[in-house]
């Protein structure tokens, strides 16, 4: 892969009850990690520090799913929403629980800063991100660096561009063996007013042209996607899909074994339809977000 934008590094689900909305994603075949505490710098320069938030991860050969939640309410409410910046919880639980941290991934945060600078984007400055994560060799520090963009930005999710540090420690083989034959995160959904804006905004990102196809407008990188879509479109890509507001992240796609998926969530009783080739699960188990599964290409059966 190159060492421009090329992969989803994480997408998040925002919950008030972090165990319930695992609870659920468990259901539908999900594995997830032990808790894990986020540490940020809170001014500049500083060393990071927990902010009073937690989370849990279903990992992926290439990328995660993690659902966070506010695990230690006195630490957070101690907290600045300027010091949380692009990582508050609260602005977000006020608009609805579900689906709203978006962070694309690289090999090289450093290049794509200067791309975004050259491009008048205004980029912030790259910035330190840890978490204690639980290994077969103990507990070890998971290391990361990040960007974001102005407050206003990117209404529409907690957007960031991150770059990992220790991926080994991160995307551990063993919390890869998902029930649901899942293998990768390769799509989100973002419901918007002004689809064509927005996604010539991740065109610029990812430094990508936008692709038409009928209402949709797609953004490709990598071995990713991004589907940009108004309300009213909303029901071609996600045929049981309302936005409850706008922006809205509605919905996200995994790779996956189909077979094996159908196996699962049939034993599980999970209600799904096909459309266009593709499974999907209700929004309503999937914690406010649709939940879209499409066969795995070849390489990445492969390579998992």
């Amino acid at each position: 892969m190159n060492n421009d934008i090329n992969v989803f590094h994480h997408l998040g689900i925002i919950s008030r009850d972090m165990d319930a909305a695992v609870k659920q994603y468990e259901q539908l075949g999900f594995v997830f990690t032990p808790l894990t505490i986020p540490r940020i710098p809170l001014r500049a320069g500083a060393d990071p520090e927990p902010l009073g938030a937690g989370n849990r991860c279903a990992i992926f050969r290439n990328n995660y799913l993690e659902i966070l939640g506010i695990v230690d309410a006195t630490r957070w409410a101690s907290i600045t929403r300027e010091q949380r910046g692009p990582f508050d919880l609260d602005e977000p639980l006020q608009r609805y629980e579900g689906l709203h941290v978006l962070h694309l991934g690289t090999n090289d945060l450093n290049l794509v800063r200067d791309r975004l600078q050259q491009r008048g984007l205004e980029p912030t400055d790259i910035r330190p991100f840890h978490r204690l994560v639980d290994t077969a060799d103990g507990r070890r520090m998971m290391r990361a660096k990040t960007l974001s963009f102005p407050q206003g930005t990117n209404p529409e999710a907690l957007m960031q561009i991150a770059q990992h540090e220790t991926p080994e420690i991160v995307l551990q083989p063993r919390y890869m063996n998902h029930p649901n034959g899942a293998i990768s995160i390769t799509e989100v959904i973002v419901c918007v007013q002004d689809p064509d804006g927005v996604a010539r905004k991740y065109g610029l990102y990812t430094d990508q042209a936008v692709q038409r196809r009928g209402a949709l407008h797609i953004v490709e990188f990598g071995v990713s996607r991004i589907i940009v879509v108004n309300p009213s479109d909303l029901p071609e890509v996600l045929p049981r899909q309302v936005a409850p507001t706008v922006p809205f992240l509605a919905g996200f796609t995994v790779a996956s074994d189909l077979e094996i998926t159908e196996r699962a969530l049939e034993e599980r009783e999970i209600d799904f339809r096909i459309h266009n080739g593709r499974m999907h699960v209700n929004p309503t188990d999937g914690y406010g977000a649709a939940v879209v599964f499409e066969n795995a290409d070849s390489s990445l059966i492969a390579a998992a």
